[in-house]
């Protein structure tokens, strides 16, 4: 699967972050629909202003393995 119904908090967003390991999901390319519902679920989410990559490495975050 390419790409995600993103859930309903993270509407709107691509990248969304998780706080506790400092990785980064493009939800239009991930490929592990689990591992946002587990972040989703623990309240554990970070988003990005502007909604880019650049910003999200520029807080220290790497992108996330199952979003290629």
């Amino acid at each position: 699967m390419v790409g995600m119904e993103p859930p309903k908090e993270l509407e709107g967003l691509r990248f969304v972050g998780d706080k506790r390991i400092q990785r980064v999901h493009d939800l239009d390319s991930c490929t592990h629909e689990d591992a946002i519902e587990e972040i989703c679920t623990s309240r554990s989410y970070a988003t990005f202003g502007p909604d880019e990559l650049r910003e999200a490495r520029n807080r220290g975050y790497k992108p996330a393995s199952c979003c290629p």
